[in-house]
């Protein structure tokens, strides 16, 4: 009996044990009267049996891919020369239906040396594609490891312990670090280039708590960005070299918004001169916010009409607008500690009040908040700095940048194909 007629009458036995399974479940069917009863059905159907008989179709498929390649993988690839037999040998995958178990022969190359089991193509390693970026996706998105553990054992249906994922998510973050070495889609002609930074607290075993900076960089045709854990003075040229490689020099507008962290300012200002630098509106009005609190009773009504009113008129007039405008209100408060909290924040507003012309870069369509870059620390922070977590140095950077890459193409990351999608 040839491999072919074996590998039918079993895909033909595995067809036949289907049918009876289903058929079972079509009998349970019929007792189904509430969701009590729906519920059970569904586990049923997702229950190791059923995930145990589409692992085993999964298993005699991929065993049958490997069969057909056996002939011409008798002639080396490094040198051409005719391999030896050394034997058939087991090879085993973790995928989303559970382990399977195939079989192959294992060549070695009396000419060059080179050995390789005939399902390494196909196998190259011991996770599937599919459940290393389940995997992923999970560790990147989950509070903790072990969360995405429980996750990954109860949604899946496999075992995978949360130092595999840990792995697995930190081995894919490197790999994200070496993608940032491909050149991205550069921006067209006359088109605006819209950057921002920003970093997030992470405790770190060795140092204590250290921040983590990311930047981000979007245009019509895409975005680009990365994360690291590093000083301000090596984090700040990576600005200049992302600016560079997205074609900064043939872009209509260069706008870069951000926070008012001196850190970021002089990173700007060095790193990008003739960029035209807009302070986050939403971080300014925080300030306000502050301000109202300590003026008035916190969270006092009045504490947040007095916020709202200048936040608004914050927009309207700008920084110059607002400063001259409160610097008129001072006296008004008899408090000499309310007055010195108001002369704070007009001198906040004067020393920021060349990046917060906000009329004028409504008026010209420009963005005054940074929100996609304020979510993306958000979420860094919220995966990595959860109760009584600690991050090893050497891990930091990895994880910063497969979070990045998760916030930045969240279809590529989870392995959309976005013209389907979108169809």
């Amino acid at each position: 009996m040839n491999a072919r007629t074996q590998t039918r009458e079993q895909v033909e036995r595995i067809v036949a044990e289907f049918e009876e399974w289903v058929k079972r479940l079509s009998d349970q069917a019929r007792a189904v009267e509430h969701e009590g009863d729906q519920q059970h059905l569904e586990e049923q159907v997702r229950s190791s049996e059923g995930l145990a008989m589409l692992g085993r179709v999964f298993e005699q498929l991929m065993q049958q891919a490997i069969d057909e390649q056996q002939k011409r993988l008798r002639t080396c690839s490094d040198c051409g020369g005719r391999r030896r037999h050394q034997g058939v040998r087991p090879r085993t995958l973790k995928t989303g239906f559970g382990e399977i178990r195939v079989h192959g022969i294992y060549w070695r190359c009396p000419d060059c040396g080179s050995c390789g089991h005939s399902a390494e193509r196909v196998m190259p390693e011991a996770i599937s594609a599919m459940l290393r970026q389940m995997t992923t996706l999970l560790g990147a998105s989950m509070a903790s490891f072990h969360k995405a553990e429980v996750v990954v054992r109860r949604v899946v249906g496999v075992d995978l312990d949360d130092e595999t994922i840990r792995r697995r998510c930190l081995a894919e973050g490197w790999e994200a670090n070496r993608d940032a070495d491909v050149e991205p889609a550069q921006v067209e002609k006359d088109k605006t280039l819209l950057g921002s930074c920003d970093g997030t607290m992470v405790r770190t075993r060795e140092t204590g708590w250290r921040e983590v900076k990311g930047y981000r960089f979007e245009h019509t045709g895409g975005r680009f960005g990365g994360a690291s854990l590093e000083t301000a003075d090596r984090f700040a040229p990576r600005l200049k070299q992302a600016a560079d490689r997205l074609g900064q020099d043939g872009a209509g507008r260069c706008v870069f918004v951000s926070d008012m962290a001196g850190w970021i300012k002089g990173a700007v200002e060095n790193q990008l001169p003739g960029w035209l630098h807009i302070g986050d509106f939403y971080h300014a009005s925080e300030h306000i916010h502050e301000a109202a609190e300590r003026i008035y009773v916190k969270h006092a009504p009045r504490a947040k009409k007095w916020a709202v009113y200048w936040s608004r008129r914050l927009k309207r007039y700008g920084g110059t607008g607002i400063a001259q405008r409160m610097r008129r209100t001072v006296l008004c408060y008899h408090d000499l500690k309310a007055q010195s909290r108001l002369l704070k924040l007009v001198h906040f507003f004067d020393k920021h009040a060349e990046r917060m012309d906000y009329p004028r870069y409504q008026a010209d369509d420009l963005p005054i908040g940074s929100g996609p870059m304020e979510s993306f620390c958000k979420q860094l922070g919220g995966r990595m700095k959860g109760p009584g977590m600690f991050w090893s140095v050497k891990n930091v950077t990895p994880m910063a940048m497969l979070m990045s890459r998760w916030s930045l193409e969240p279809e590529r990351f989870a392995g959309v194909d976005r013209e389907a999608t979108a169809a």
